[in-house]
């Protein structure tokens, strides 16, 4: 009887270590699994959530979009950036200004967008000035105009002349790839 006890106990020690040895393995891959299809469940959650909403999506992107384009406008890439100081220039002369110095300066960058003064000095009337300026902000680009120094060049009657110096600054767009591949 001794025997069969010892046997009944080896026999179920040998079922102890193989059931700790085998089970609890497959336990901790289970719990592995069942946190997994937790994931999974959340992320499909997610993913219908997107698609019952996709067409509110993709109206906020055409928006966005749109208000892009729009600021692209405002701000000429380098392609654009000589048509507009050509109009600058034939705005002033159209203004009745006599331009003596239009000199393009460095571009300074503030990120996506980069500076671009322009040293003007130009001679006309006061009102001719006030015409310049009006057509100046007509423009679909920003450019503001900083550093104004007015002084009388002549005094002939009844149009006294102006001798007016300035910074005209217009702004860029600046791609990503282009401030990337320079630094």
């Amino acid at each position: 009887m001794a025997r069969l006890g010892i046997l009944a106990g080896v026999s179920l020690l040998v079922v102890a270590i193989y059931w700790a040895a085998m089970y609890s393995g497959e336990r901790q891959e289970l719990q592995a699994k069942r946190g997994q299809l937790t994931q999974l469940q959340s992320e499909i959650a997610e993913s219908r959530a997107v698609a019952s909403n996709l067409k509110s999506f993709q109206e906020q992107r055409e928006i966005l979009r749109r208000e892009l384009n729009g600021a692209l406008q405002r701000l000429p890439n380098d392609t654009e950036l000589p048509g507009l100081l050509t109009d600058i220039s034939s705005l002033g002369k159209k203004s009745g200004l006599e331009i003596r110095s239009f000199n393009p300066g460095d571009k300074v960058s503030r990120g996506f967008y980069a500076e671009v003064p322009i040293s003007l000095e130009f001679y006309g009337s006061y009102h001719e000035l006030g015409v310049f300026f009006d057509r100046l902000s007509r423009l679909s680009r920003i450019v503001n105009i900083t550093q104004l120094d007015m002084s009388l060049a002549s005094d002939d009657g009844d149009k006294p002349m102006l001798k007016i110096k300035g910074v005209a600054t217009t702004f860029q767009f600046v791609n990503s790839s282009d401030s990337t591949a320079g630094e």
